[in-house]
């Protein structure tokens, strides 16, 4: 059993940080504990719900409980949730403007990820099997795991993850930077610079002669003291 079970709820009501992790006795987290930043609750198989009234909360961990079908969209200050392996949510909400990190793999009613939570740097949303799209207006996102889900295409990260880059490219050879670039390429100065016996072309150039030769290097001779 955990604190709720446990401990009276107003020696809680002052509590920012809650852990009632794997109790499967707890059904409901109190509303009057409206100074939590912290609540731990996963592995409960008895909780139903989350009251909204927790509204300054900035990190939840609700996973593996298999009641829970909703997160409340009061929620507005978290940067992190945890809610993987939880059956029956069906949506993050859209307000969790500020969430940067976001693990809601295994929630096999999860059918969207909503466009406003443009913060996120790290997601993992493998084997959310209703998936169908990763919102282009992420591009922050640096690290994403989609493994399991098959409606997802293999490209799913890297597009929205590029998507500015690829813009720039477009207007680069809309511009003809391409033909510019070839030029250079071309023209005596470029390529006498580089392939200076001092520049790095040259000296490539002549490790590979050395190398095809069978030309050694003599060793450096160590100090003699």
């Amino acid at each position: 059993m955990c604190v709720i079970c446990t401990d009276p709820i107003e020696s809680l009501v002052d509590a920012t940080e809650l852990n009632c992790n794997g109790c499967p006795l707890v059904s409901a987290i109190p509303a009057s504990l409206v100074r939590l930043h912290t609540l731990w609750c996963c592995d409960c198989p008895a909780l139903v719900s989350i009251p909204d009234t927790l509204v300054r909360l900035t990190f939840l961990n609700c996973s593996g409980c298999p009641l829970l079908a909703s997160i409340p969209a009061t929620f507005t200050r978290l940067t992190r949730l945890d809610c993987h392996h939880c059956p029956r949510l069906t949506a993050i909400p859209p307000t969790l403007t500020i969430l940067t990190r976001l693990e809601c793999s295994s929630c096999p009613r999860l059918a969207a990820i909503p466009s406003t939570l443009t913060n996120l740097v790290r997601m993992n949303c493998s084997d959310c099997r209703l998936l169908t799209r990763i919102p282009y207006a992420l591009t922050r996102l640096s690290r994403v795991s989609h493994f399991g889900c098959p409606w997802l295409p293999e490209n799913a990260v890297a597009y929205p993850t590029h998507f500015p880059s690829l813009l720039r490219l477009q207007r680069w050879f809309r511009h003809g930077r391409k033909q510019v670039f070839k030029r250079v390429l071309r023209t005596r100065a470029f390529n006498e610079f580089v392939f200076h016996p001092d520049r790095i072309g040259g000296k490539l150039v002549k490790r590979q002669m050395e190398a095809e030769l069978g030309v050694m290097r003599p060793a450096k001779q160590q100090r003699v003291e």
